[in-house]
């Protein structure tokens, strides 16, 4: 795109409602104020002269991938090995000593893999705290083919592993000779699948679970492609299995199948059948 190309409130709004309209997406305001530099790209890939112009593309399906790399490019998951204390919470003190073993467990949404290998170094910290074993088995996904590359690898620089404590660097990461990278060591790994989803689509293939956790990428959706994308995540968990979202995405209205549970130590819902 030309450098000298600018964008008026008309033009971006015109691409906000295309997002709404042909993909279901609604963009958070507290993550619009780099959308435009992330969108920059596209306008030279599809050959479009303003953000009107690719919204008029998208809207037509210009191009056979269109809707989906813009839904990657939009959606970009920023999570990291942060987890809020009311996730870290609800799942050592309840969610984790309900899991059955060989669980079944859906990170969605995992960028490139820091937050999915959080939960499981999370969840091999409670096995050894409490003398249990789960042998659960991590499914995680994204849309990026990109990101879930790196994710596969496990291998991180010191960029990225920022937010990672010391002492779960040492217990469950191998560092590089020159120490500038390190690899989330064989053990952790090895409990994980990571793969390419689109939740606008049929993601049914998945099988079912016991455990979804899906701590962002709900806010990116408008409520009617929530609840479908909720509704396909109700009817894959198992009966009892829990879907938890954090609390920045309250789910309005639950669905029949899922019960909201208020937990001393946090929010999650269940399957009720």
């Amino acid at each position: 795109m030309p450098p000298e190309t600018s964008h008026n409130i008309d033009d971006y709004n015109s691409f906000l409602l295309a997002l709404q309209d042909t993909l279901g997406v609604v963009v958070p305001d507290e993550q619009r104020h780099n959308l435009i530099e992330r969108i920059k790209p596209l306008l030279t890939v599809y050959k479009c002269d303003s953000l009107t112009a690719l919204a008029d593309s998208l809207k037509i399906g210009k191009s056979e991938n269109i809707r989906s790399v813009v839904l990657d490019v939009v959606s970009q998951t920023q999570l990291s090995w942060h987890m809020s204390a009311e996730i870290r919470d609800v799942l050592n003190n309840y969610i984790f000593a309900q899991l059955p073993e060989n669980a079944r467990v859906w990170i969605v949404g995992c960028g490139q893999g820091q937050f999915a290998y959080a939960v499981g170094m999370e969840l091999a910290d409670y096995e050894y705290k409490n003398d249990k074993v789960k042998n659960a088995q991590f499914i995680a996904t994204d849309l990026s083919t990109i990101d879930i590359k790196v994710a596969e690898s496990g291998i991180y620089n010191k960029q990225q592993m920022m937010g990672l404590s010391e002492e779960r660097k040492k217990l469950f990461m191998t560092t590089s000779d020159d120490a500038n990278e390190a690899q989330v060591k064989q053990k952790i790994r090895q409990q994980f699948n990571f793969s390419k989803c689109d939740l606008t689509g049929d993601f049914q293939s998945l099988g079912q679970m016991d455990l979804i956790i899906c701590p962002q990428t709900l806010v990116y959706f408008s409520n009617g492609a929530k609840a479908a994308i909720v509704q396909q995540c109700s009817d894959l968990l198992k009966s009892g299995g829990i879907l938890l979202t954090g609390n920045n995405q309250v789910l309005l209205p639950i669905l029949d199948d899922l019960e909201r549970v208020d937990h001393s130590t946090g929010v999650f819902y269940r399957q009720r059948n």
